[in-house]
């Protein structure tokens, strides 16, 4: 529970255990100085954890020089939009994104809006741990600077990348589960100005969550059951700061977070072909599909800094993960629930079909998941065990360990926001990914038994 996970783009724990207001206080710091005192923008989601530590980032930050421009209560998507427009010098969201309520974090972003990159999150990293934070006169540090209702220049920029007409003729209803996270006001003017009805579950911005915030299938029963209800057209699960989303068709049947990518790129591929940025662990029907319009698939390592930016790179008209977050560039630059939501709602519209009609353009392939918690020493060790049993394979070691064969890939790797190892196999039947997950799995409780027993010798 102690156990503190830190990224070149953002530091993650269970606060007043691992992420302390000290150590906030300390990163912004070293992320002021990085900025070279120059405006930061912040802001943060619903936790009850998180107005506490928005009051030691912008006390951190103002000490070393930096105006603070505080956002409020806002998505990181929005956040990200706002650094751009304001021109500041990088920005922080206090959120914990789609861990439990006991967790939060820091997430820090760049000048241009998205995550910071490897490169530049080693540099943040190489100032906190020297220790070698800027430190201005009090006469130069200003208090906050409150930035009041940002969220209609968000929204007009949203609008402006989708074709509203055809989406307002038909007039969806859509039900949207929040999780009492940041999202229910902006996505609710968001829908009115695409002509659409929204029936809000769990819209209460509370900080106590209604159920795990990640959006997956296992936490959207109560979505599930309010769009068959309502009879509305689709079903949609934010996460708590809006970057992450999965739908349910309109029979009431729950999604898994990998379709969010590719019914995502029917709608942006038909509009801006070019090449799609994706992690080793994402599911193999966004090859299907971009294939099928002609374009390419490049593949990273997991985690939104690593795709964004090879997707910037590349030039790219998409980036996602089987998370469910999912960017259009250069729409955003960083993964957006609401313009996701709005890209599908698109190709409804455009294409006269439902939510299982585009489901059903999909190739079909059989997915598990699955996760052994272990300590960080314990955890390498595994991966180092799953490289030498499938080394004749010659196993892609970018992230963990993915293995492929013809019909089926494998991959092996430790999480980034908890300690755990994560086994993610996907294949072209349901027999042989439970034969290829049994074996996995049974292969890293082998390795963690053994590297238990070498800890201890």
């Amino acid at each position: 529970m102690k156990e503190l996970k830190i990224s070149t783009s953002w530091i993650r724990g269970v606060v007043g255990e691992a992420l302390t207001p000290e150590l906030a206080v300390n990163f912004a710091c070293a992320f002021g100085t990085w900025a070279e005192g120059g405006p930061v923008a912040i802001c943060r989601d619903t936790r009850r954890s998180s107005p506490m530590l928005r009051a030691a980032v912008a006390a951190g930050l103002m000490s070393t020089g930096c105006e603070v421009i505080d956002i409020g209560v806002c998505s990181t998507p929005l956040l990200s939009f706002a650094v751009r427009e304001l021109g500041c010098s990088g920005g922080i969201a206090i959120t914990g994104s789609h861990n439990d309520a006991r967790w939060n974090a820091l997430k820090f972003l760049g000048p241009d809006g998205p995550l910071l990159n490897p490169a530049k999150g080693e540099e943040l990293l190489d100032i906190y741990h020297a220790s070698s934070f800027a430190a201005a006169a009090l006469t130069r540090a200003p208090a906050p600077m409150v930035e009041p209702n940002f969220e209609p220049r968000y929204l007009e920029h949203l609008l402006s990348s989708l074709d509203l007409d055809p989406i307002r003729a038909r007039g969806f209803r859509v039900a949207l589960d929040f999780c009492n996270g940041v999202c229910a006001g902006i996505a609710a003017e968001f829908l009115t100005k695409l002509g659409c009805t929204l029936v809000p579950v769990n819209a209460e911005a509370t900080g106590d969550f209604a159920h795990a915030p990640a959006p997956a299938p296992a936490n959207m029963g109560e979505l599930a059951r309010r769009t068959l209800e309502s009879k509305a057209d689709l079903g949609a699960a934010f996460n708590i700061d809006g970057d992450r989303v999965a739908f349910v068709q309109e029979k009431g049947i729950p999604l898994s977070e990998e379709y969010t990518l590719p019914l995502a790129a029917l709608s942006r591929l038909a509009r801006r072909p070019g090449t799609v940025v994706t992690n080793l662990s994402t599911s193999r029907m966004i090859e299907s599909l971009a294939h099928r319009c002609g374009q390419s698939v490049t593949r990273t390592a997991v985690g939104e800094s690593y795709v964004m930016d090879r997707g910037l790179e590349e030039g790219a008209v998409l980036a996602g993960e089987g998370s469910g977050g999912v960017a259009a560039l250069p729409v955003s630059m960083t993964f957006d629930a609401l313009l996701t939501l709005g890209m599908v709602l698109e190709t409804m519209a455009t294409s006269s079909a439902s939510l299982a009609e585009l489901v059903g353009q999909l190739p079909v392939f059989a997915m598990l998941k699955g996760e052994i918690p272990c300590l960080p020493d314990q955890a390498y060790r595994t991966l180092e065990y799953f490289r030498l049993c499938h080394d004749g394979r010659s196993p892609d070691c970018t992230d963990g360990v993915r293995v492929e064969w013809a019909d089926a890939w494998l991959h092996v790797r430790v999480s980034n926001t908890e300690p755990l190892v994560r086994v993610i196999v996907e294949a072209e039947s349901e027999g042989r990914a439970g034969s290829l997950f049994a074996e996995a799995m049974e292969l890293a409780r082998r390795a963690l038994a053994g590297s238990r027993g070498a800890h201890h010798a």
